[in-house]
């Protein structure tokens, strides 16, 4: 069993999106910030991280190259309730430090099942 972990300071979004998971068949982790995503990260082993863009302290995109440095065979997919700026720099980072990919909030189960696959799969 593929284990996730989701980094995300929104607790409604968290629950969700783990049940939305644990439903396929993955085992769930969750973080509201950056350090405990990271705190989760050295005690577990993950399969991929969903890091939202927008955390308190340290925003995403800054966890995902911490990350990447620590764990780089960690795939990482960004996800975002914002679509402007927030969007461009997903594109910009995607393919780089672990990012492989982005999911917009709200999504459906199809989309995050595909997201996770495809990080899992690359």
């Amino acid at each position: 069993m593929k284990t996730v972990l989701i980094i995300d300071d929104e607790p409604l979004m968290r629950e969700t999106t783990t049940m939305m998971l644990e439903r396929a068949g993955y085992k769930c982790l969750s973080a509201a910030s950056a350090d405990e995503g990271v705190t989760m990260m050295e005690a577990n082993q993950v399969a991929v991280a969903l890091v939202d863009v927008v955390l308190p302290g340290k925003n995403g995109l800054e966890l995902a190259i911490e990350l990447n440095q620590k764990w780089p065979a960690t795939p990482i997919v960004l996800m975002s309730g914002r679509v402007s700026t927030e969007a461009d720099s997903i594109r910009n980072f995607s393919g780089h430090f672990g990012i492989k990919g982005s999911i917009s909030k709200p999504f459906t189960m199809e989309q995050l099942l595909g997201a996770v696959a495809d990080a899992i799969a690359e």
